[in-house]
C-alpha cells in the first residue's frame, strides 16, 4: 500500500497523526467572539476608572505661589476648591497646612486656630459628606523641618513625637476630620493616636498611616510646603527602594497590629510591584498616592493618559488613588460619561 498523505491540518510524525492548528475561514480572522462581537463587549465593559476611585491632595498656604500644584490654594479659596471637586463628584480630599510660626516644638501644630482646623472646619460646615484626611507629621510645623521632635542631641525624641502626633490627631478629629493620617514611618505613632482618639471619644475617625518609599518624586510638594529637612532627607524614615516589597510588608503588617484602618503607599508609579504585594497581602484599603513629582507627566499625558494611568493603579490593588490630577480627570470622566449619555 502507498502512504496516505495527511489531510490538510494534519501531519504525521512517528507514525501518529498530529492535528495541526488550522485558522478558520471567514469570520473573526482570529478575533475572540468576546472581543469582536460589540454587544458581547457591551455586556462586560466596566470603566477603568470612576470619579469615586479618586481623591485629591488640598495643600492651605497663605501665599500660595504662581503656577504651583493644582490644589495648593490659600485659605479663602478652600470651601470653593472643595466645593468644585465634590460638583466633580470627588466624596474625598486629603489636607495638608503650612506652618508659618515654626519652632523646635511644633508649637503651632496645636493651635486651635491654625490653618489646618480652620481648613476641616470650613469644609465640614459647607460639603459635610466629603471625606477629609488630615496629614498629623511634624515636618510642616518644625523649625528643622523633620517629621519628628527632637531631643538636644539631635535624636528622635519618641515621647514628645507620640504626644505631638497624637495631640494633633484629637485636635482635627475634634474639628471634624474624618481619618487622620500619622505621616512619619515612626512605629509605635499608630498605636499612639489611635488610643488618643478613642480615648477623646473619637472612636470612628479612621487612621491611615503612610507606606513611603525614598524618591525625588515628592520634590515639588516639598518646595511648595518648604519641609525639605535641614539635614537634606528622611531615609530613615522612609523604605529603600531596593528593599521595598518586603520592607513594606513588614511595616504593613505592624500598621495593621497597631490599629491602622487604611495605608497609603507612595510614591504610586515606581511602586506599583509593592502596591500588588500589599494588596494580596492585607485586606484593609490601600490608597496608591500619584505624589506631586508625578503630575507633570500626568499633565504632559492628557487627561485620557492620566486616566489610563491612574486606572492601572486602581486594577493594580488600590482601593482609592489620591492624586494631584483628581480634578483634570474627574473632569474628564464627567465630559465621557455625559457624551456616552
Amino acid at each position: 500500500m502507498g502512504h496516505r498523505r495527511p489531510p490538510h491540518g494534519e501531519d504525521r510524525l512517528g507514525g501518529v497523526h498530529v492535528v495541526a492548528a488550522v485558522p478558520r475561514q471567514g469570520g473573526p480572522g482570529g478575533i475572540s467572539p468576546g472581543r469582536a462581537r460589540h454587544a458581547v463587549r457591551s455586556l462586560y465593559e466596566r470603566p477603568l476608572l470612576d470619579v469615586r476611585d479618586l481623591t485629591a491632595p488640598l495643600l492651605v498656604l497663605p501665599v500660595p505661589p504662581a503656577g504651583g500644584l493644582p490644589g495648593a490654594v490659600a485659605p479663602a479659596d478652600v470651601v470653593a476648591t472643595a466645593s468644585r471637586w465634590h460638583a466633580l463628584g470627588l466624596r474625598g480630599l486629603k489636607l495638608f497646612a503650612f506652618g508659618r510660626d515654626r519652632s523646635p516644638k511644633a508649637d503651632e501644630a496645636l493651635d486651635p486656630e491654625n490653618l489646618m482646623v480652620r481648613a476641616v472646619r470650613s469644609i465640614k460646615s459647607t460639603v459635610p459628606d466629603m471625606v477629609v484626611t488630615t496629614e498629623v507629621c511634624g515636618c510642616a510645623w518644625t523649625s528643622h523641618g523633620e517629621c519628628v521632635l527632637l531631643t538636644e542631641d539631635g535624636d528622635t525624641d519618641l515621647t514628645a513625637s507620640y504626644a505631638l502626633m497624637s495631640r494633633m490627631a484629637v485636635l482635627h478629629a475634634d474639628a471634624g476630620a474624618d481619618a487622620v493620617s500619622p505621616t512619619a514611618m515612626l512605629d509605635g505613632s499608630v498605636r499612639a493616636v489611635r488610643d488618643a482618639l478613642t480615648g477623646a471619644g473619637h472612636h470612628s475617625v479612621g487612621v491611615s498611616p503612610n507606606i513611603a518609599l525614598h524618591t525625588e518624586l515628592y520634590g515639588p510638594f516639598k518646595r511648595v510646603m518648604r519641609t525639605d529637612p535641614a539635614r537634606g532627607n528622611r531615609r530613615g524614615f522612609q523604605l529603600e527602594p531596593h528593599r521595598a516589597r518586603r520592607q513594606a510588608l513588614a511595616q504593613a503588617r505592624r500598621w495593621e497590629a497597631e490599629g491602622a484602618d487604611s495605608l497609603c503607599l507612595q510614591p504610586a508609579m515606581t511602586a506599583v510591584d509593592v502596591l500588588t504585594s500589599l494588596r494580596a497581602a492585607t485586606d484593609v484599603r490601600v490608597i496608591a498616592y500619584s505624589t506631586s513629582g508625578e503630575y507633570a507627566a500626568l499633565k504632559a499625558l492628557g487627561p485620557r493618559g492620566a486616566t489610563e494611568y491612574l486606572g492601572s493603579l486602581k486594577r493594580a490593588g488600590a482601593d482609592l488613588v489620591l492624586t494631584f490630577a483628581a480634578e483634570d480627570v474627574a473632569t474628564h470622566l464627567g465630559a465621557a460619561r455625559d457624551h456616552a449619555g
